[in-house]
């Protein structure tokens, strides 16, 4: 039998109670985000007040000042060619002329002088107004809020900065980028990549690109374009394991959002933390209440440990991807947002791996719903010619307007059913 003073075993006579006295810890860690701080911003961005960020405004502008003053009070250097944090310039942009147009740029000075070249931390800030250039059939005129697109991830970007711009001493340079007229064809991060003396694309490293991260609920985080780089897939391993936050590679090849601009140069780039596009994607219904606060800060968690780990790389990153004629590229893109858009109002499923293109669901009373197609229905030919891949699919989809006829060949429980849509209007 233990005779340890320590040990005294108690007998079904005794009653003993045993009142443990409250201690305070001796310590305690402050969060290392705020998603109070985060839905803040966003109800800010995508309040009515800044009537939807539209290009050319000066609700745009207000938003730009808001983020330039919040680089400034995070310990952000200004880091315009200029000496300022606004990298300001003056062009036409679709229909409209002379926009005068501003990205926010900000930096960490990395300390290694043998390391050249920089990262690059980006979100686009703008959105569409009331309607201009993506307006969808009878919203012309009402506020498209943005709140997930992407005051998001303006909200996380913004927190970053927070964490990291008075302590972080990187290896590396961080540059942290607002870009503006993502919505209108990538305006603001081409003339980034084209314009920025301080970092020309020759000594940019990597970019990491925040748009629609709000509503990630109980979803893997989606990491579009990671082929641009073989060491995306190990370096998202390796961000999974240490936060414990599941991340989903996607290798398709996407024109998407601001890092296409990157990748057009040859820059390894991926848009990060994409939460999947929602049935109130560019419609006035996209607003912050239904932003998931918790998720938020499981984006910054992951935006945090591949910056940092990025910061810190010695070994460069090999471009992996497909770079275009980005001259060429501007000319068709503003072609197409100068005309109407044809549309199924069909989303598809980002992670699909297979061939074709799956939806992962339908909007209610659009083409695709009238037409009879389901979700998870597997688009394998758009009139007669056969679908690969996504980008393949929205290629076809671009040659229509709204209105016309098309037969869409698609699998169901593994057999292929054609059928007769009308397309409709974005």
């Amino acid at each position: 039998m233990n005779q340890s003073p320590l040990i005294h075993t108690l007998s079904q006579s005794e009653n003993i109670q045993v009142n443990l006295e409250k201690r305070t810890a001796l310590a305690t860690l402050t969060p290392a985000f705020s998603a109070y701080r985060m839905i803040q911003t966003i109800e800010f961005l995508a309040s009515d007040k800044l009537k939807g960020r539209g290009l050319g405004t000066n609700e745009l502008d207000e938003a730009a000042n808001f983020i330039a003053e919040n680089f400034k009070q995070y310990g952000l250097l200004p880091a315009s060619d200029d000496g300022t944090y606004l990298q300001k310039w003056q062009q036409n942009v679709l229909d409209k002329k002379d926009v005068k147009l501003s990205n926010i740029i900000g930096m960490i000075k990395g300390t290694n002088p043998k390391i050249s070249d920089a990262v690059v931390l980006s979100a686009h800030y703008d959105h569409l107004g009331l309607g201009w250039p993506d307006v969808k059939k009878g919203n012309t005129g009402k506020i498209h809020n943005g709140a997930d697109d992407n005051a998001s991830g303006v909200a996380v970007m913004l927190e970053i900065a927070k964490s990291l711009g008075k302590s972080a001493k990187p290896a590396r340079t961080i540059i942290f980028v607002a870009f503006t007229g993502e919505e209108a064809g990538l305006v603001g991060s081409k003339y980034f990549v084209n314009n920025y003396k301080k970092y020309n694309t020759q000594n940019i490293m990597a970019n990491l690109n925040l748009d629609t991260v709000g509503r990630l609920y109980d979803n893997k985080l989606m990491v579009l374009n990671s082929d641009t780089a073989k060491e995306w897939k190990f370096i998202f391993m390796g961000a999974d394991y240490t936060t414990g936050i599941a991340t989903q590679i996607v290798t398709q090849d996407l024109d998407a959002s601001d890092q296409v601009s990157f990748i057009n140069e040859g820059i390894p780039a991926v848009q990060i933390f994409f939460s999947g596009i929602k049935s109130d994607y560019h419609i006035p219904l996209d607003t912050a209440n239904k932003i998931d606060s918790a998720g938020l800060v499981k984006v910054a968690t992951i935006v945090k440990e591949v910056i940092e780990y990025l910061a810190e790389r010695t070994e460069p990153m090999p471009f992996t991807g497909n770079s275009v004629n980005s001259v060429h590229q501007t000319k068709s893109q503003d072609k197409q947002q100068s005309s109407r858009k044809a549309a199924t109002g069909s989303m598809p499923d980002f992670t699909f791996s297979g061939v074709g293109v799956k939806i992962a669901g339908i909007s209610e009373g659009s083409a695709a719903d009238i037409a009879g197609m389901l979700k998870g229905d597997i688009i394998i030919k758009f009139d007669g010619n056969k679908i690969s891949t996504l980008k393949e699919y929205s290629n076809l989809l671009k040659q229509h307007q709204p209105n016309d006829v098309v037969i869409l060949t698609v699998l169901r429980a593994h057999k292929p059913i054609e059928i007769e849509i009308t397309l409709g209007e974005r």
